[in-house]
């Protein structure tokens, strides 16, 4: 079962985070999360605190981990507390070795990237995982055995990156993809609307007529 289904056991947890709940994330109780849920919802709770201003207090908390997780936690944390450079290395280091194929790497580590003005990176490093979903038999997204909530993640940052940069075709695309096999994601539906804002305003501006001259 996908934990983040709705279903699954963190699929209360990635709401609140997501909705800007950070007090609701950092207070969750996870002691009945089962084994391979723990990690996914520590990382939440970090990233929750470091969103509510204790960035310093993650970063001692979790400085000298092995598990890449928490090492990309790290580089969010130093770049919080206003140390970009030492993120970035830490997020290009991950992403050069094998922990680039890390679910949480990719989204922390493109969240980093894209932060520190790094767009083509933070795409490279978020479509690897993308491409890699992209791969599982279409029958597994259709029967809802499998919806990889990293992968919406994924969806929601690119969105916002390809929005950044004005490539609204590339985020109308990457939404209506998403739309196909997670139709009821939160995130995707935010993503929607973001887009949907964009072409809005876009074309309000196409129709504002220009003032006439003399006219302030």
């Amino acid at each position: 079962m996908d934990p983040y289904s709705a279903e699954g056991e963190l699929i209360n947890i990635h709401n609140h985070f997501h909705q800007g709940q950070y007090q609701e994330v950092v207070d969750f109780d996870t002691s009945a999360l089962s084994a391979e849920n723990q990690l996914p919802a520590r990382v939440l709770q970090l990233r929750a605190r470091i969103a509510l201003g204790q960035a310093a207090e993650v970063l001692d908390e979790v400085t000298g981990e092995k598990a890449p997780e928490l090492q990309a936690v790290a580089a969010l944390a130093e770049q919080a507390l206003g140390n970009n450079d030492r993120a970035v290395d830490i997020v290009q280091k991950l992403a050069a070795g094998d922990e680039a194929e890390n679910v949480t790497v990719q989204i922390i580590g493109g969240t980093v990237l894209q932060a520190a003005g790094k767009s083509e990176e933070a795409l490279a490093l978020l479509n690897k995982h993308q491409g890699s979903c992209m791969l599982l038999p279409l029958k597994h997204f259709l029967q809802r055995v499998y919806i990889d909530a990293a992968l919406v993640d994924a969806v929601a940052l690119i969105v916002q990156i390809y929005l950044q940069q004005n490539r609204n075709d590339l985020a109308v695309k990457e939404v209506a993809a998403a739309r196909r096999w997670a139709q009821d994601s939160l995130l995707v539906n935010l993503a929607e609307s973001w887009v949907g804002l964009r072409l809005v305003s876009r074309l309000d501006s196409l129709h504002t007529p220009y003032p006439k001259p003399g006219i302030v």
